[in-house]
Order: C-alpha cells, then sequence, then structure tokens
C-alpha cells in the first residue's frame, strides 16, 4: 500500500500542470517570471502577510532571515544539531 498516491494526484491535475510547465517554456522567464509574482501574492494572501518572497533554497531562506534580524559576525544564534548542514552553513555565511 503506497503512503501517497503521487500518480492518481497528478493524473487529476496534469492538463492544468502541464498548461502552466508549457506556458513558462514558452515564455523562458523561470526566474521572476510572472509565475513568480502570481505565487508571491498568493502566498501573502493565504498567510495573511502584506508580501511574501520566494527564494531558491531553504539556505537562501535561513539566510535572509537572519540578514531580516541583523544577525551580525560573533552574535550568538543557537541551532539544532539534527538539521541538514545548510543550517550552520547559513548562520556561517554571515560570518
Amino acid at each position: 500500500m503506497q503512503f501517497i498516491d503521487l500518480k492518481a494526484q497528478y493524473l487529476d491535475l496534469r492538463e492544468a500542470i502541464n498548461t502552466r510547465i508549457q506556458g513558462v517554456l514558452e515564455h523562458g522567464q523561470y526566474i521572476m517570471g510572472p509565475e513568480v509574482a502570481e505565487l508571491e501574492a498568493a502566498l501573502a494572501a493565504y498567510t495573511g502577510a502584506r508580501h511574501c518572497v520566494t527564494v531558491s533554497s531553504g539556505t537562501e531562506a535561513l539566510l535572509i532571515s537572519l540578514m531580516a534580524l541583523d544577525v551580525k559576525p560573533g552574535d550568538e544564534v543557537i541551532t539544532t544539531p539534527f538539521s541538514f548542514i545548510a543550517t550552520a552553513e547559513a548562520i556561517v555565511l554571515l560570518g
């Protein structure tokens, strides 16, 4: 027994998914394209936030969060040892 039947979910959404992918391929703007703005607006509305910024990775999300908190070299940042290395990497990237 499958835990999640991704194929069945995909089959239900296949036409919509393929249409959106084809649109991106046709206009060629997969970075900062109209779909990105659409996603950010939808996420902001869903969460009740005034703004939403999508990023390329979890590392970038952590780094931007630390920058928003004005974390500087020498500041104490506590993290868990039970995480992917990118968690500590984001802290180290700030110096």
